[in-house]
C-alpha cells in the first residue's frame, strides 16, 4: 500500500472529505488529491498533522504493509463501538475524566456523538436524543451502536438489502463529508455504516448523477457553464424537463449498460439510484 492510498484509507476511515481534510492542514484540495494519487507526497510537517487528525502513529502513514496485512476479503472494516447515553454531557464529562483525554470529533451537526481514541481503538458516546427509533422501549437495556466503514457506501448499501437481514434506513448525510445508513438487529440494536460517496461532487450531474466532463457540463440562461448539472439536464438556464426524482430514476434505467458496465439488473439499479439521488443537489 503505499502513502497516498494509506493517506485515502484513513481519510474515508474518519468521515473526511478531501476538501475537509486540505482545510483542516491548510493545504488545496487539489494537493489532497495528488497525494492520494500518488503524484505527490505530503512534507513531514504535513504527515505529524495527519497523524495527529487521524489519531495514528507516523510509521503507520509511511511504512509499507506486509502482503499479508494488505488482505481484507470483508469489505466491512470496524470503525467504532458507540455507547448510547441518556444525559449526554454528563457522560462525556465522566469519560473524559475515566480515560484521562479530551474527548475529540463533536459532530458538526449537533451534540450527536463524541469519539475518545484509546491505543488507536475508538470508544464514542451516542446522544440517545438524537437517534429517534434506536430504542422503540427507552427502558430497554440495549444501549450500544457498532459502527462500521467501508470505502464505498454504495455496493455496501445494495449487498444488505439483498439479503433483507433487518430493517434499513436509506442512506443519510449528517454533514457534507459524513455518509451513512443504519440497520436494526434482532435485538433492536443499531449498526451503523458510514463511508464515502465519491460521485457527489461538482464533477456529477446533480439531477441525473452522469458523470461529467468540462463538455457535459449544462448552461445558465447567460450562457456560462454550469458546472452543477449536465447538458442534457439544464440546457439553458433551467432544467429540460419538469419531472419527479421517481420519473429521473425510470429514464436513467433506459441508460444501464452504461452504469458499473452493465453488472446491475434493473432492481439493483432502481434500489441503488432510489437510495443515492435524495443526496443530490436538485432532489435534496
Amino acid at each position: 500500500m503505499t502513502i497516498g492510498e494509506k493517506i485515502y484509507e484513513l481519510r474515508v476511515q474518519k468521515g473526511l472529505s478531501q476538501e475537509k481534510l486540505a482545510e483542516l492542514l491548510k493545504v488545496s484540495r487539489q494537493a489532497v488529491s495528488k497525494w492520494e494519487l500518488g503524484q505527490a507526497v505530503p512534507d513531514v510537517e504535513k504527515i505529524i498533522r495527519m497523524s495527529e487528525l487521524f489519531s495514528v502513529s507516523t510509521d503507520t502513514i509511511l511504512l509499507k504493509e506486509t502482503a499479508e496485512s494488505r488482505s481484507q476479503d470483508n469489505p466491512l472494516h470496524l470503525g467504532s463501538v458507540y455507547l448510547v447515553v441518556k444525559d449526554f454531557e454528563k457522560s462525556v464529562s465522566f469519560y473524559e475524566k475515566l480515560l484521562g483525554t479530551t474527548a475529540d470529533n463533536r459532530c458538526q451537526s449537533g451534540n450527536q456523538f463524541i469519539e475518545f481514541f484509546i491505543d488507536n481503538k475508538c470508544l464514542a458516546l451516542m446522544n440517545e436524543k438524537n437517534i429517534p427509533g434506536h430504542i422503540t422501549n427507552f427502558d430497554s437495556p440495549y444501549k450500544f451502536v457498532q459502527n462500521y466503514w467501508v470505502e464505498n457506501l454504495l455496493p455496501e448499501y445494495r449487498r444488505l438489502k439483498r439479503l433483507a437481514i433487518g430493517e434499513l434506513t436509506a442512506i443519510l448525510r449528517a454533514n457534507p463529508s459524513y455518509y451513512y445508513f443504519h440497520l436494526t438487529d434482532p435485538d433492536n440494536n443499531i449498526i451503523e455504516i458510514t463511508g464515502s460517496l465519491p460521485e457527489v461532487g461538482d464533477e456529477v450531474c446533480q439531477s441525473c448523477g452522469m458523470k461529467m466532463q468540462y463538455e457535459d457540463f449544462g448552461k445558465n440562461a447567460d450562457g456560462s457553464i454550469n458546472s452543477n448539472y449536465c447538458k442534457y439536464c439544464f440546457p439553458d438556464g433551467k432544467f429540460g424537463k419538469d419531472e419527479t426524482m421517481e420519473e429521473m430514476i425510470e429514464s436513467n434505467l433506459a441508460f444501464l449498460d452504461e452504469r458499473e458496465g452493465g453488472a446491475l439488473a434493473p432492481e439493483e439499479a432502481r434500489e441503488e439510484m432510489t437510495a443515492y439521488f435524495p443526496l443530490l443537489k436538485r432532489w435534496s
